[in-house]
C-alpha cells in the first residue's frame, strides 16, 4: 500500500532528453508530483511546456529559481517570470514564485488567471529563525492568496528540525504549507515534514542530481515511509 506522505520529485535535467528520462523515472519510483526546475535547463530556445506535460501523468510544478534564491537563472527578471507565465498558460498544475519577487502580487494574480495553482516560496540559506519569526514571515506571505506556502530554512543544529516541525504542525492548520530545513542536519525535518502536516516533501531522482542540500532520493524516502508507516 502506498504511503500517505507525498513526495515531490525534483526534475533537474539540463536538457529536454534528461527531463523526459527523469519524469518517467519519477513516476515509476512512486512520486506524487514533480517540480520542473527550469533554471537547470541550459538551452531554453526549444522549451515546449505542452510537450513536457504529455510525458507524465504526475501533477507538474514550474519553478525558475533565480540565483538569489539558490537557483541558476541568470535571465533578466521579466524574462524569468514570463517563462513561468508560459508554463501556466501551457497547463502546468502549479507555478512557484518567490516571495522576494518584485510585484509578486501582480504576477501571482496573472499565474492564477492563467489557470495554475500558486505556490509562494521563501528560502533562508543561512539559518533557522525562532518560531515567532517564522510565524511573522508566514503571516506576511499569507497576504498573497496562494494554494501552497513553501517556507524553507537551513539547519545549523539538530534542534532546528524541532523548531521547524513545531512551526509546520501549527501553520498547516491555517493553510497548505511545505516546510523543512535544508542541509545534512536538516534531513530529519525533510523526512518528518509530511507527518507533521506538510503538503509534501522533496526528493531527488538520483544521487548527485539533488536540487538542494540534504535531499534524499525517492527510493530512500519511500523505504523510510514504509518502515515508519507514514
Amino acid at each position: 500500500m502506498k504511503s500517505k506522505a507525498k513526495i515531490c520529485a525534483a526534475i533537474t535535467g539540463r536538457n529536454i532528453k534528461e527531463v523526459e528520462k527523469m519524469l518517467i523515472k519519477a513516476e515509476k519510483s512512486g512520486a506524487d508530483l514533480a517540480e520542473l526546475r527550469i533554471d537547470y535547463i541550459e538551452d531554453m530556445r526549444n522549451l515546449d511546456f505542452k510537450k513536457i506535460k504529455t510525458i507524465t501523468n504526475l501533477p507538474l510544478i514550474a519553478t525558475n529559481r533565480p540565483r538569489r534564491e539558490g537557483g541558476f537563472s541568470n535571465q533578466p527578471e521579466n524574462d524569468r517570470l514570463n517563462i513561468l507565465l508560459k508554463a501556466a498558460e501551457s497547463g502546468f498544475d502549479y507555478v512557484d514564485i518567490e516571495f522576494s519577487t518584485k510585484k509578486v502580487k501582480q504576477y501571482a494574480t496573472e499565474i492564477k488567471n492563467l489557470g495554475s495553482r500558486l505556490i509562494v516560496s521563501f528560502h533562508n540559506f543561512k539559518l533557522t529563525p525562532t518560531i515567532d519569526e517564522m510565524f511573522k514571515l508566514f503571516k506576511e506571505m499569507m497576504s498573497i492568496k496562494a494554494e501552497i506556502f513553501k517556507i524553507i530554512f537551513t539547519a545549523k543544529s539538530l534542534e532546528d528540525n524541532l523548531t521547524c516541525l513545531n512551526f509546520l504542525s501549527k501553520a498547516s492548520e491555517k493553510s497548505k504549507v511545505v516546510s523543512f530545513c535544508m542541509g545534512k542536519l536538516g534531513i530529519p525535518s525533510r523526512i518528518l515534514s509530511p507527518i507533521f502536516g506538510g503538503e509534501y516533501t522533496y526528493a531527488s531522482i538520483l544521487r548527485g542530481r539533488e536540487s538542494a542540500a540534504g535531499q534524499l532520493t525517492i527510493e530512500e524516502l519511500r523505504r523510510i515511509f514504509d518502515i515508519i508507516g507514514a
